[in-house]
Parts: structure tokens; C-alpha cells; sequence
């Protein structure tokens, strides 16, 4: 397994097995919490990944016990600082990058969901073709609690995903949803138990990577045409919102509790 370096540590682990490409959340002291720098990272190791003609799966997951708590809030911080077109660019340069690619790569993408997936974590698991999750998965786009809108198109896909109604309660409100519920929505593909998910998401790659690699890629072409319309619009205004947002009063407080850890 390799990784790449950041603060003395590797941030993002990239194993090959067989013809999936897994790459691994390790921040695990931050919840694998979402730095700008982190995300430049995944959304480099996807586009490699879609262009090795090797590689016929992307599995994206966490060090346990977390799959990844949202953005880290002290990052983000330090981004508003600068104002908000530098907040707005961040948006647009790495973590809409970074959805974007996923959409467009052309191998199926999976997530694998080994423990909570918060504000941008649950973005990032829906912007996958495929959600496989243990018992201790959960899920909330707790963006709200922190003042800030789902910034990387969380709020688009999860209506595609579970409908209008499920998504404006937990976009709104910020609820949690336990695995069970989540599948009974329509939020994941299947639920597991905790020392299963890792050698079923496995045993899913081994039989996708059997399978044309161009009829992958146009039927995942497909599907994406069928849920994106207006994506692309969708990101750009966000991009803008956010930048607002994370510059605001209601951002700057929240992340003062969370600092003070109540």
C-alpha cells in the first residue's frame, strides 16, 4: 500500500488489488476529515486510476472506525480567512474537482462504508456508483450544522438517490439515518456485517472487473446522463453560495463551538 505525504503522515493510502484501485481515507485522528489538500490528493489518484487502462475499479473507503466525518472544519477555517473567492475558487478547484472526475472516470466507482458518512463524507459516497456498508455506517448531510449548504452537489444526488421528500429531511435537518433505513430509502446497495464489507466490496470488483471495460464505461455514461442534468449549473452555483457561507458569521461560530468541543 502506498500513500501520499502530508504533516509527516500519509493521508490517502492507494493499494492495487487484482485490477481495483483502493484508496483509503487515513486521517484517522480527524475522523478522515476532508482538508483541501486531502481531496487535491483523491481527486489525482482518481484521474490516474481512469487512465490506466489496468485499473477496471475505484474503491474509495476510511481507516475504521469512521468512513469520513465531513470537511475539517479548521481547514475550511482557514480558507474563509482569505475571503470569500478564495473559498469559492477552493470549491471549484479541488472539491467539486474531485466530484466531477468521479463522475466522469470511466470505471465504476465504490464506496465502501466502513462507519459514519457526514456532511461532505456522505457527498463524497453518493458522488459513487455504488454504496456497500457495514452496521456501523451512518449517515447525515449535517452541512446545516455547521451554516453551510451540501457543497459538493450533496443535496442534487441525494434526490436522485432517495427522492425529494427523504432528501429535504436530512438536508434540512441534518438527521442521522442508520444503515438499515438508508437501504430501505434507497441510499446504499447493501448493508453488511462489519468483518464482511471489505472482501464483499472485493468480491463486487472481481466480478465488474471481468466485464468490458468500454460497456462499463458507456453504461456508466448513461446512468450518469439520466441523473446529471443540470449538474454541472448546480455545482457552479453552489461554488458561489458556499463562498458566502463559510465567510459568515453563522460558519465562524459554529466552528468556534466545535474548537471549544461542545
Amino acid at each position: 500500500m502506498t500513500g501520499t505525504a502530508a504533516n509527516g503522515r500519509d493521508h490517502l493510502l492507494r493499494e492495487r488489488r487484482g485490477a481495483a484501485e483502493w484508496l483509503v481515507l487515513n486521517r484517522p485522528e480527524r475522523r478522515n476529515a476532508l482538508t483541501v489538500e486531502l481531496v487535491r490528493d483523491l481527486a489525482d489518484a482518481v484521474a490516474q486510476a481512469g487512465a490506466d487502462p489496468e485499473v477496471r475499479v475505484l474503491v474509495i473507503t476510511g481507516v475504521a472506525p469512521v468512513f469520513c466525518a465531513g470537511g475539517d472544519l479548521a481547514a475550511l477555517s482557514a480558507v474563509a480567512e482569505q475571503g470569500a473567492r478564495a473559498v469559492t475558487d477552493t470549491v471549484y478547484g479541488q472539491f467539486q474537482r474531485l466530484v466531477r472526475l468521479m463522475r466522469d472516470v470511466p470505471v465504476p466507482v465504490i464506496a465502501a462504508v466502513n462507519g459514519a458518512a457526514l456532511g461532505a463524507g456522505l457527498d463524497l459516497a453518493l458522488a459513487c456508483d455504488l454504496r456497500y456498508v457495514s452496521h456501523e455506517a451512518s449517515f447525515a448531510s449535517s452541512w446545516i450544522n455547521v451554516g453551510l449548504v451540501p457543497g459538493m452537489g450533496g443535496a442534487h444526488l441525494l434526490t436522485r438517490a432517495v427522492g425529494s421528500t427523504r432528501a429535504s429531511e436530512m438536508v434540512i435537518t441534518g438527521r442521522m439515518v442508520q444503515p438499515h433505513e438508508a437501504l430501505a430509502w434507497g441510499l446504499v446497495n447493501e448493508v453488511l456485517e462489519t468483518g464482511r464489507l471489505a472482501e464483499r466490496v472485493a468480491e463486487v470488483a472481481d466480478g465488474l472487473a471481468k466485464l468490458s471495460r468500454p460497456a462499463l464505461s458507456s453504461s456508466k455514461a448513461s446512468l450518469r446522463r439520466a441523473l446529471s442534468s443540470d449538474f454541472d449549473h448546480e455545482l457552479a452555483v453552489l461554488g458561489a453560495v458556499q463562498g458566502g457561507l463559510l465567510t459568515g458569521q453563522d460558519f465562524r461560530d459554529a466552528t468556534a463551538r466545535f474548537r471549544r468541543g461542545s
